[in-house]
């Protein structure tokens, strides 16, 4: 199954539940730094971690976001030599 670059990053306030989530996170995490990450993810494993999040994501918690990547690669890879645009295509938000 094809694969997106997408950032993930959360704010959750408990430490048992921030935990859960990043370990999972990390397992598709390419880099990350702190509560955001760079994770290649195909639809199944982007549905996965959603809902994941969404389990582990409660009232008193700011935001879990997951936001699609375009960069200069990712079009070099399908032959388009021209510049990225700069807006995001896709993201997922709860806040």
């Amino acid at each position: 199954m094809r694969q997106r670059l997408y950032i993930v990053g959360y704010d959750i306030s408990d430490p048992k539940r921030q935990a859960l989530l990043r370990y999972n996170i990390k397992s598709y995490s390419a880099t990350g730094q702190k509560s955001a990450y760079e994770c290649m993810l195909s639809l199944d494993s982007k549905q996965q971690l959603t809902e994941l999040a969404l389990s582990k994501i409660d009232s008193n918690d700011a935001f879990f976001i997951i936001e699609t990547v375009k960069t200069y690669w990712s079009q070099v890879v399908k032959g388009d030599l021209s510049k990225p645009e700069k807006t995001a295509t896709e993201h997922f938000y709860i806040g």
